[in-house]
């Protein structure tokens, strides 16, 4: 008996190199040709890395970009768009030599992902609109191997959420991370709560991209919500207001607020922070104003009719004189392998690379004049906070 044992044992350990380990996919198309069918090269611009360089194609019905694995097996890509969005098509030739689909992405994204059946050989993508002779802008085009684990790079974006538990609502690009740290590494990635991440103004395509790859990394897969309202300072935030409109700011905040139906709603400071006058207004709208019409039926029938109505659980704001409730966002998360909201909220503002080159600003940590883990309650259906320590406090999920 006991050297049966033994024996099967022994089976066991000479078989353990050859059990096969789920292996991740990996961004290969810096090792890739991608070209025009003239054989103009685009590698340094089109899988360089970087998302500051552009190929810019004027109107066209069809934009078609060659791209050769060079004997690598690949089944995903994923284009990094600039201004001009597109839908695609990826093709392979057959055996008689003519092109077939053998993938398409279709949405309206700044990033857009498409996987097909795994293949080493030349393939290409084909943009084009209805048969409409439209422009294209592109930053990158990613490449993926296959994998049971996708890469980090491979964004496959979820339509922006039904019914969200958190709405985090900021004025501008990276302000999501630099005033409110681990929070979506928290809540998102963490918890994996339905986060919706608003934006009221973005006005340069590249921090659009900027800001998508900020929150895949945190770990949020809805798509964010990007307004287009001017970005710019203004003396006061009667000026900041003039700038985009009272009424129309409240209406895009109300329908927000009732498109996605929020049990929690985070924004800014009640002194914008460093005193931006765009995070004073977004504050100010938020509470004041847009919290209670969002439940009142009179205010905008419109997207009353289209939505409902909604009455937001709790309300909270950055900092504030006195605050109520201060998040630790220096516990380990294992969604991230350990890494804290902070180390994952830092590493997140690292895509915000038009930003980072302005050394002022970094991710607010604990004890810091714009501290990330404190915020205060200003409005809630459900009491007061008692431990606070939680956004969802008294909320049951």
């Amino acid at each position: 008996m006991k050297k049966s044992a033994l024996c099967l044992l022994l089976c066991l350990l000479l078989a353990l190199p050859c059990l096969s380990v789920a292996e991740q996919s990996r961004q290969v198309n810096r090792s890739c040709r991608i070209y025009f069918a003239n054989g103009t090269e685009l590698a340094s611009r089109l899988n360089d890395g970087r998302l500051l360089t552009e190929v810019n194609g004027a109107e066209a019905v069809e934009h078609t970009f060659y791209i050769d694995p060079n004997g690598q097996t690949v089944d995903a890509v994923c284009v990094q768009y600039g201004e001009h969005i597109l839908p695609y098509v990826v093709q392979a030739q057959d055996a008689q030599g003519d092109w077939q689909q053998i993938g398409a992405y279709t949405g309206d994204y700044a990033q857009g992902y498409a996987a097909f059946p795994a293949r080493s050989q030349r393939f290409r993508l084909v943009f084009a609109r209805d048969g409409e002779k439209l422009p294209l802008s592109l930053r990158q085009i990613n490449v993926f191997t296959p994998g049971d684990t996708p890469a980090i790079e491979a964004r496959e974006w979820q339509p922006s959420c039904e019914k969200a538990d958190l709405l985090l609502i900021v004025a501008h690009p990276d302000d999501e991370l630099l005033w409110f740290g681990g929070a979506l590494p928290t809540y998102a990635g963490e918890r994996g709560m339905a986060v919706q991440v608003m934006y009221m103004a973005c006005n340069s395509y590249l921090r659009r991209l900027e800001l998508l790859c900020g929150l895949w990394e945190c770990g949020v897969r809805s798509y964010p919500d990007i307004g287009t309202f001017s970005d710019g300072r203004n003396n006061d935030m009667n000026g900041a207001y003039a700038r985009w409109g009272r009424e129309n700011t409240y209406t895009r905040i109300v329908r927000a607020i009732r498109r996605y139906q929020p049990e929690v709603i985070l924004t800014q400071d009640v002194k914008g922070e460093y005193g931006h006058t765009q995070h004073l207004v977004v504050s100010d709208a938020v509470y004041t104003a847009a919290v209670e019409l969002a439940a009142d039926a009179s205010y905008d029938p419109q997207s009353a009719q289209e939505y409902g109505v909604w009455q937001v659980k709790k309300l909270y704001r950055h900092l504030g004189s006195q605050p109520t409730t201060v998040m630790d966002w220096s516990q380990p998360l294992s969604a991230f392998g350990g890494d804290t909201g902070f180390q994952v909220a830092r590493r997140a503002f690292a895509w915000h690379e038009s930003q980072t080159k302005d050394d002022r600003w970094q991710v607010a940590y604990k004890g810091s004049r714009f501290d990330s883990t404190l915020y205060t309650l200003v409005f809630s259906t459900v009491g007061e906070d008692e431990a606070g320590n939680d956004f969802f406090e008294h909320i049951e999920k």
